[in-house]
């Protein structure tokens, strides 16, 4: 199984940012190239989707990436920011938690996990994200448990990146 990491197209950050920010006119440019890339991919790769964040960006980017391809586009919610806030009951109690980056990442990779038993061994996917998802593509695909202690790497605009995924490691 291959996917696809796509960073959203460079976004125009908001005061304060939010998940509703634009993309900016070069990220728009971006994501037609890789809009170009992906369609000559297609010709020879077998890709059946692309999911994305449920960020504008991210969902804006998908939408131009998908622009020659006509392939399904699924939201994944996992697919979204570090440091969620959570209700959680305690002693009977409704408490507000802060997601850790373990837990962060245990998150993502659920998603991608559950992404890639939906498909078969030669398909690929296009997964189109914000940069903190990076790590845990990076931790499946090469066999890297989830630790606190992981990178959250910087990711430019748009940037394709292809990851082989072993299903036997699920």
């Amino acid at each position: 199984m291959k996917i696809i990491y796509v960073h959203h197209a460079l976004r125009e950050k908001g005061n304060p940012p939010t998940q509703e920010d634009g993309i900016q006119p070069l990220g728009l440019q971006d994501a037609e190239i890789v809009a170009e890339l992906m369609k000559m991919m297609s010709e020879y790769s077998n890709i059946k989707a692309i999911y994305t964040s449920p960020y504008f960006r991210c969902a804006k980017t998908a939408e131009i990436i998908n622009k020659y391809m006509n392939l399904p586009i699924y939201e994944e919610p996992r697919f979204n920011e570090f440091k969620n806030v959570f209700e959680v009951i305690e002693n009977g109690k409704n408490v507000t938690k802060t997601e850790t980056w373990l837990q962060c990442q245990t998150r993502i990779r659920e998603a991608i996990k559950d992404i890639v038993e939906k498909y078969d061994d030669n398909d690929t996917v296009i997964c189109v994200t914000s940069g903190v998802n990076i790590t845990a593509f990076i931790g499946l695909a090469y066999k890297i448990p989830a630790n606190e202690n992981m990178p959250f790497p910087w990711v430019p605009s748009c940037s394709p990146i292809g990851f082989e995924i072993d299903k036997s490691c699920f």
